[in-house]
């Protein structure tokens, strides 16, 4: 007996049997009720998992059948109470915030709300995953990428390409992570925040690490940058003004 964990989109499919509350394994004739309580998990911004017995081993391409299904878990990450009105601050400073994670479409969308950082007056384009982000050329990213707010079921190379393609439109980009899977995006970014909490690679990939892991330090660092920056060219054009006197 193999047991076997994953997205449930990949595994309900394959799953043709099922673990009833008694310990015995009865036929799954009907997903509908399974499907509705996922969905039902997502929109509480959870993070879903299936966990399913398989009686072969899974090969090494990944394939998998008759599946028999233990149960689905769902896992919350609570939002930090500083991070609604961090993110707010952040866009109020005219600073575009893209959320790129693993988790898929209605549980990304159902955070992002959360945290305040999709609105529902924000159209259909600003939510998108990573497989219809690679089915789009690089013109097609550049078209969508003022309106982006979320990007669901993310690659790592994901991250890598829309740090690429601001860039390309003459953006400054930041990118924060924690992975080992962030390192290629946070060492390519204009400003890399690395999280205390993370990997050795990922720190020494980015260029400030952000010891809290909280938002809210990057909305400081924003503000306290560009406070110095406009402090220093006072600095200057006050010392030219008099020396030209």
């Amino acid at each position: 007996v193999y047991l076997v964990k994953g997205a449930p989109e990949k595994l309900l499919d394959a799953c043709t049997r099922y673990v009833d509350e008694a310990g015995e394994i009865r036929p799954l004739n009907s997903r509908h009720r399974l499907k509705a309580r996922w969905e039902e998990m997502t929109r509480q911004a959870m993070r879903v998992l299936a966990l399913a017995i398989s009686e072969n081993a899974v090969d090494d391409s990944g394939r998998f059948s008759r599946l028999i299904l233990i149960g689905l878990v769902g896992i919350r990450d609570e939002i930090r109470p500083e991070a609604r009105s961090s993110v707010q601050q952040v866009q109020g400073a005219g600073v575009q915030v893209v959320m790129i994670t693993g988790d898929n479409r209605e549980t990304a969308a159902a955070i992002a709300r959360e945290a305040g950082l999709l609105r529902d007056t924000d159209g259909e384009n600003a939510v998108i995953t990573g497989s219809e982000l690679a089915a789009l050329s690089d013109f097609q990213v550049r078209g969508r990428l003022p309106a982006l707010r979320v990007v669901a079921r993310a690659l790592p190379t994901d991250k890598s390409r829309l740090v690429r393609i601001a860039q390309e439109m003459g953006l400054v980009a930041g990118m924060t992570g924690d992975g080992i899977n962030d390192a290629p995006a946070l060492k390519k970014a204009d400003v890399g925040f690395a999280m205390g909490s993370g990997t050795e690679v990922a720190k020494e990939a980015g260029d400030i690490v952000i010891l809290d892991d909280n938002i809210a330090s990057i909305a400081r660092a924003i503000l306290y940058g560009r406070t110095i920056f406009k402090s220093i060219r006072k600095f200057i054009i006050f010392q030219l003004t008099m020396n030209l006197c």
